[in-house]
């Protein structure tokens, strides 16, 4: 190997090297000072470049004034568009784009939520299942068993609810000392009533604060005389808070409600208003409770007036196993004749969530 060809290879490795250590990304800062390093992230917007010397360094996007990527970058608008290019500059408030694909020259950073955003997690639902029951026996023969079940899908773009319970009891009867002759020991029902829920909500707004819903609810309680109480409508729903810990939304709109009765009584329906809410909020990671509520005023007669309240709280006993108590109170201001307006319901239970 001559001297000269050593000279070159040498020469060579260094421009190579030097090269490389240039390939970087550069931010330029509003008071002019430039960092340099790979841009990782931008969410919430903040900005996460990885430099070598420093580490991961947070910079809010007000602070930048520009922007260079040495390769393509993902970018991810808030219309749910993912572009995958080189950020050759900002421009009067645009990101100047470079590479391959339709043609973007421009994009505003206002309307860019995410660069390199996660990948997205396949769309699953998620929720709980618990089972709760009672026996007792001596001076008190009751046996009873209740079973519910949880479940949310949500995507980018919209949210499906279901929820599901089922509750059955009964009491034993003793025979009355008084009339030996006859043998009144018997099982007598006490409890029987099963529901579910079904709600599909879509977003309508880039925040996803507001969404569209349609929703369909019913129940049957053979004790409160209901063979089959039934709700259906459509409204609108506002998202108040949306965060790991806490969830807060308030819905409204119209729906057909209708009851029809286990005994002879003419079933009853008409067209009401549904207002609601739900709230969730976790302590920790192990501890949280629910509520929600839905109201059915009857918009044709104001005494027709129906709401169910839902109350849990909720803990982990590991990281797949709950223990849960619940308290499900109904109220129907108009119920079947010779029934409670007010039916409670306290169940505790375990349960597995998935």
């Amino acid at each position: 190997m001559t001297l000269l060809s050593t000279f070159f290879r040498t020469v060579l490795a260094v421009t190579i090297c030097a090269a490389a250590s240039f390939a970087q990304d550069k931010i330029t800062l509003i008071n002019g000072d430039v960092l340099t390093g790979q841009l990782k992230s931008m969410a919430d917007g903040k900005l996460v470049l990885g430099s070598g010397i420093l580490g991961d360094i947070t910079i809010p996007i007000a602070n930048i004034a520009n922007i260079a990527t040495a390769a393509p970058v993902e970018l991810l608008t808030k219309q749910g568009e993912l572009l995958k290019r080189r950020i050759a500059a900002i421009e009067s408030g645009n990101l100047k784009l470079e590479g391959e694909g339709p043609v973007v020259p421009t994009l505003t950073i206002a309307s860019l939520a995410k660069i390199n955003p996660p990948a997205r997690v396949p769309e699953s639902w998620t929720g709980s299942l618990t089972i709760g029951g009672s026996l007792s026996s001596g001076n008190t023969e009751r046996r009873a068993i209740g079973a519910a079940v949880d479940a949310v899908r949500r995507s980018e773009s919209d949210r499906i609810n279901f929820d599901a319970s089922w509750d059955y009891a009964e009491d034993k009867k003793f025979d009355d000392p008084s009339t030996p002759a006859v043998n009144e020991e018997q099982w007598n029902l006490t409890q029987r009533r099963t529901g579910a829920g079904l709600k599909y909500d879509r977003f309508i707004s880039q925040s996803k604060d507001f969404y569209w819903l349609v929703n369909s609810r019913v129940l049957g309680d053979a004790l409160a005389d209901i063979s089959l109480r039934y709700t259906a409508g459509a409204g609108l729903g506002y998202q108040v808070v949306d965060t790991d810990t806490t969830n807060l939304q308030f819905e409204s709109g119209l729906s057909y409600f209708n009851e029809s009765y286990v005994s002879t009584t003419p079933p009853n329906d008409y067209v009401a208003a549904r207002i609601a809410y739900k709230v969730t909020y976790k302590f920790s990671d192990t501890l949280r409770i629910m509520n929600g509520t839905e109201a059915y005023p009857s918009i044709e007669n104001s005494e027709d007036i129906y709401f169910q309240m839902s109350s849990k709280l909720q803990a982990n006993l590991t990281k797949s196993m709950i223990a849960q108590i619940g308290w499900v109170w109904d109220y129907d201001n108009t119920p079947a004749p010779s029934r409670d307006r007010n039916d409670n319901i306290v169940l505790l239970s375990v349960g597995w969530t998935f």
